[in-house]
């Protein structure tokens, strides 16, 4: 679905995407300066943001989504990216390791740039509480797909043995339906069942793998 789609010109961005728009940073390495971000995601999502802001969209995201990200600790999320064997490879320095004093120097960065965000007239955090009806009416949509071999393909790569994603994530679609606005998200729970979730009316609509 193209962003010109939507007439309310609004843009939804899920927790990943956010992280990814905002790890994106120099550091010095081995004494070389190396862009540090998340290779595959980051330069897209940098992209399609400046997309969104040039066509007038305004990016909204639902302050459970902000709360997940502080939750999990974005310190945990660059580590996670620093450890990934792919990384060093990414930016260059195949072989090299990123020390932990600069590890919590990126933590730090990427906290900063997601606060700097939340100031932007084109980014909007809502306080937004979904009906327990709804909510149901989504879980109860991943439950009725238990058992199919797109589920459990879905459940062994995710390591999860619940079919429905979290609340958070339930929230979003509940939201984008509402809102009439799409998500933009390359989390499996939400791109893996694009198809039904739009079919069945879940949600406005998905914007996958940005």
């Amino acid at each position: 679905m193209g962003a010109g789609s939507n007439d309310k010109r609004i843009i939804i961005y899920d927790a990943n995407s956010i992280i990814y728009y905002c790890f994106l940073h120099e550091e010095k390495i081995k004494g070389r300066t190396v862009t540090i971000r998340v290779m595959e995601f980051t330069n897209k999502i940098q992209n399609l943001t400046e997309e969104f802001i040039n066509e007038g969209f305004i990016i909204e995201t639902l302050s459970c989504v902000m709360k997940e990200i502080y939750d999990k600790g974005i310190a945990k999320i660059v580590d996670e990216f620093c450890e990934d064997f792919r990384t060093m490879d990414l930016i260059g320095l195949p072989g090299a390791r990123i020390s932990n004093q600069i590890k919590l120097r990126l933590a730090r960065k990427t906290e900063e740039k997601i606060k700097r965000l939340q100031s932007k007239a084109w980014f909007n955090v809502v306080d937004y509480v979904p009906s327990e009806k709804e909510i149901e009416r989504v879980r109860s949509f991943y439950e009725s797909l238990s058992g199919t071999p797109k589920m459990i393909e879905h459940m062994r790569r995710k390591r999860t043995r619940e079919p429905y994603p979290s609340e958070v994530d339930m929230s979003l679609l509940v939201y984008s339906k509402e809102r009439e606005a799409p998500i933009v998200t390359n989390d499996s729970d939400l791109t893996d069942f694009k198809s039904e979730l739009e079919r069945e009316g879940l949600c406005y609509g998905i914007i996958a793998d940005p």
